[in-house]
């Protein structure tokens, strides 16, 4: 016996509970939490041993756990006879019960955790994978639980864990600094491009993404630049990259058109790229510059990008890989991922002061043009009106002058 009774006993009751997370994924109900996520994480530890010889199978028959797993993708059951191939399955019940309360978070508006879950999300089925390769005795490792499936969703929760980074700081009216995420998101996208050969609705599908989310940034950029000056606007800098956005969303327009007319595509594939195709539609109906041709294009620079989502770092590995390659775990930096679990995500993100300001900036030019708005229509009381322009304008200056330090330094 490998395990003593007591132990056994633990991990079947966490095989139980972890069941029920499985069945409220399924079913998208909200019947867990972060400590019932835990749980998983116990689980995962108590199986994470190097069992050097030992036979699997004889301890999975001796723990009397579930030993099949049915793979969603091809819909055939596995069976599971390997340990470490039942903790990167695990694991990968972790991933997606993050994800689904990432998804909850956002609904409820609560941005900073939507962020950090779909973060964890990423990490979980990162570690996921270094189980799956970790495994000896798996001879069937299915489509799902592939090592190289379970990196490219770990890629692909980053790059969402991003566009909510980037919606959040739209929303909240920091287009400066939403520019340079939405120029991030573009570039996560574009790196899972290359990273392996995709079917074809995925290649077009993320082709068209980046364009978009560049275009998005270029247009924000355009935005931010425009309303954080009352005077000596620079009209040419804000029109050629009104234009770049032009070029980027018609791009993406043309590959979403595309993919509709010459690929055999789902129903809901259909409607997917459909309101796609009407939210590019609606930017392009805001545009009202000329297009410009490729080589024209190519001389304007696209807005600078910001990651702040941190690559996936796993926080622990499979100890057989001590047995197997004589890798020691503790070489992990564990340390940098305590650190970053412990920190608030604004503290991540380098966002520097320059660029705060001009946030600031744009921010107390809208508020001055709307009590010029309100002035016009006889809205607010003409002495209220001189106090707040009075009080107004001098932050705007305070503003200049903190910028125009920070630029001469």
């Amino acid at each position: 016996m490998y395990f003593n009774e007591e132990v056994m006993q633990r991990i079947r009751y966490l095989h139980f509970k972890i069941k029920k997370i499985e069945e409220a994924i399924e079913k998208d109900e909200e019947h867990f939490n972060l400590d019932d996520l835990n749980l998983v994480l116990e689980y995962t530890k108590a199986l994470n041993n190097n069992y050097q010889t030992k036979n699997h199978k004889e301890i999975l028959k001796e723990l009397d756990i579930t030993s099949v797993f049915q793979d969603p993708v091809t819909n055939k059951e596995i069976e599971i006879q390997d340990l470490m191939f039942e903790c990167a399955r695990v694991l990968w019940v972790m991933a997606r019960a993050y994800s689904q309360l990432s998804e909850k978070y956002e609904e409820d508006g609560a941005w900073e955790n939507a962020i950090i879950a779909m973060t964890e999300c990423s990490k979980m089925y990162k570690t996921a994978a270094y189980f799956s390769v970790a495994v000896v005795d798996q001879r069937d490792l299915g489509t799902t639980l592939y090592s190289e499936n379970l990196e490219l969703n770990s890629e692909e929760s980053r790059i969402l864990a991003q566009s909510i980074a980037a919606l959040r700081e739209e929303t909240n009216n920091n287009i400066y600094f939403a520019s340079k995420l939405y120029a991030g998101l573009s570039l996560l996208s574009k790196r899972l491009f290359y990273l392996k050969q995709h079917d074809e609705k995925k290649k077009q599908q993320i082709r068209a993404q980046f364009h978009y989310d560049m275009g998005k940034s270029c247009n924000l950029k355009a935005k931010a630049s425009f309303e954080s000056s009352i005077t000596n606007i620079n009209k040419e800098k804000v029109i050629k990259l009104t234009q770049k956005a032009l070029w980027y969303y018609v791009k993406a327009k043309d590959i979403w058109d595309d993919m509709l007319k010459t690929l055999s595509l789902s129903t809901e594939e259909k409607e997917s790229i459909e309101l796609n195709l009407s939210i590019v539609d609606e930017n392009l109906k805001q545009s009202d510059v000329e297009p410009l041709d490729y080589e024209d294009i190519k001389k304007i620079q696209d807005p600078e990008p910001i990651i702040i989502i941190p690559e996936n770092l796993a926080p622990f590995v499979p100890k057989n890989i001590i047995y197997l390659t004589k890798f020691v775990p503790k070489d992990l930096n564990i340390k940098r991922f305590k650190t970053y679990q412990r920190k608030k995500l604004e503290e991540k993100i380098p966002y520097s002061k320059k660029e705060k300001l001009i946030d600031q900036k744009a921010g107390v030019v809208r508020t001055i043009n709307e009590l010029k708005l309100l002035k016009e229509n006889n809205e607010v009381d003409i002495d209220k009106f001189v106090e707040l322009m009075e009080k107004f304008s001098t932050k705007l200056k305070m503003i200049d002058s903190a910028i125009e330090k920070l630029t001469k330094k």
